[in-house]
């Protein structure tokens, strides 16, 4: 069960928490080394591009987005980034002194190349809200692309149709790949980044605060609706709900997540003067 927006979550101890399945996994991230590359996986409408900011001030230009082809922030060697990522790139990347590559991929696309899931990030969002979220952003008529969010757009797909899309339905399973869960070296919910960030020991830039990418003028949705795309999207519920208890799990265990250690003050200061754009604000 989803915790409410905006409440914090218990550090309450739980014996159902106290598996030796994440005593081992949180063991696992303490003692990778902090220099391992990282690919943090941004799941569409989970806060991501927010959380891409938080990026870009702790590590400059040691992070690597991978937002396809054409997408002008895109690191040169994630451009042809396919299904399944090289050996020799991720090599290349880390060479270059890459901390962290985040983008929109699947873990899948790098598990061959790097199988090591504790050096995994992702973002999870409460499956019904991340649908109606998504199928929002493609209303837009700015925000759409290819013949899905045409449709979406133009007012033909319906957001029950839109949640059983096979390209919507269970997206976040998708991303999650080959790894459980709770094998992820950092869990966080869009509906608590900024307890989230806390594990990570990260911040937004001064000034700005992590948005969990809420749009107050979605309309509100009746429960049958609302049940309809929970309906469609059972292994979201499930990975969700796994998500949540690894995230509460953490929550309880200070220092159980690692993240690489941030770049200084004169080197954060030297990137603003060589920055590249942002992604798009598509979260």
């Amino acid at each position: 069960m989803a915790l409410p927006c905006g409440a914090r979550p218990t550090r309450r101890p739980s014996a159902a928490w106290d598996t030796d399945a994440i005593g081992a996994i949180s063991g696992a991230a303490m003692t990778r080394a902090p220099h391992d590359l990282i690919f943090s996986v941004h799941i569409p409408k989970t806060g991501g591009t927010s959380f891409a900011e938080v990026l870009r001030h702790a590590y400059g230009r040691r992070v690597a987005f991978a937002y396809g082809p054409h997408h002008a922030r895109t690191h040169p060697l994630l451009r042809e980034l396919g299904k399944k990522a090289d050996r020799s790139v991720v090599a290349r990347l880390a060479e270059e002194g890459v901390r962290v590559v985040h983008g929109h991929f699947s873990a899948s696309v790098f598990a061959d190349a790097v199988p090591d899931p504790s050096r995994y990030w992702i973002w999870l969002r409460e499956p019904v809200e991340r649908t109606i979220s998504h199928f929002h952003f493609f209303k837009d008529k700015h925000a759409a692309r290819g013949a899905l969010g045409t449709q979406v757009s133009a007012g033909t797909l319906p957001l029950t149709a839109f949640a059983a899309h096979p390209a919507i339905r269970n997206l976040q399973a998708r991303h999650v790949g080959p790894f459980a869960v709770s094998e992820f070296g950092f869990v966080g919910l869009t509906e608590h980044m900024t307890a989230g960030l806390r594990q990570l020991g990260l911040s937004a830039p001064v000034g700005r605060t992590p948005t969990a990418n809420v749009n107050r003028e979605k309309p509100e949705f009746d429960r049958q609706t609302r049940a309809a795309i929970a309906a469609e999207n059972i292994t979201d519920v499930a990975v969700y709900s796994e998500g949540l208890r690894v995230f509460l799990e953490r929550e309880r265990r200070p220092g159980s997540v690692r993240a690489p250690q941030t770049i200084g003050f004169v080197a954060r200061t030297l990137d603003r003067w060589r920055t590249v754009p942002a992604p798009e604000r598509a979260e």
